[in-house]
């Protein structure tokens, strides 16, 4: 007969090596050094304050603000911070999207992106952008009052400005990250009105 609370242990204890594993790695590709690997893995856990902007659905500007603030944790990723957006501003998350991390819409250098579902598809034109879906947000250096583009859907643009306004240390007792800290406007439909 096997023992359910060991056996619940055993895998408890699994997914925390695992986790560590996966710190592991991570802290061990970046650093050069011991020390920077032991600074990596001793940092602890951010938060980061998130201003989200509705600026224009295709060619309309939004007449007035519709934005959305979030507590997000570091070890989110960028396809994490988009569902979360979707989420907020209750699009239907049925189309590619990326974040543009340069400063400028459209630059390909700065480009994260992914489809729906988190996968990473390669373009045939140009410059390859990055997965969303891999790169998560401590990973991006960001800083106070840094700001981003969120674009969702190529076609119809919902282009979205994205700006750091805090960063904090996470509580010991904190949990459940995203968190929505403020709402103001409601977003218009993800496809316009339609008359019958």
């Amino acid at each position: 007969m096997i023992n359910a609370p060991v056996e619940a242990a055993k895998n408890t204890r699994s997914v925390v090596d695992s986790d560590r594993n996966v710190e592991l790695i991570r802290a061990t590709s970046i650093a050069k050094t011991y020390d920077e690997a032991f600074a990596i893995l001793s940092k602890p856990t951010e938060i980061y304050q998130l201003k989200i902007v509705l600026i224009r659905m295709g060619s309309d500007e939004m007449e007035e603000e519709i934005s959305r603030i979030i507590e997000i944790g570091d070890k989110q990723t960028l396809y994490d911070l988009h569902l979360n957006i979707q989420h907020l501003f209750d699009w239907d998350n049925d189309h590619m999207f990326s974040f543009y991390l340069g400063g400028e819409l459209f630059d390909r250098d700065n480009e994260y992106s992914a489809n729906p579902v988190g996968e990473h598809v390669l373009s045939s034109y140009g410059k390859q952008s990055k997965s969303a879906a891999d790169c998560e947000l401590r990973d991006l250096n960001l800083s106070m009052g840094f700001a981003f583009w969120y674009l969702f859907d190529y076609g119809d643009e919902l282009i979205h400005k994205v700006t750091v306004e805090k960063m904090r240390e996470i509580e010991p007792e904190e949990s459940g990250f995203p968190k929505l800290i403020y709402r103001k406007g409601n977003a218009p439909p993800q496809y316009g009105v339609f008359e019958e």
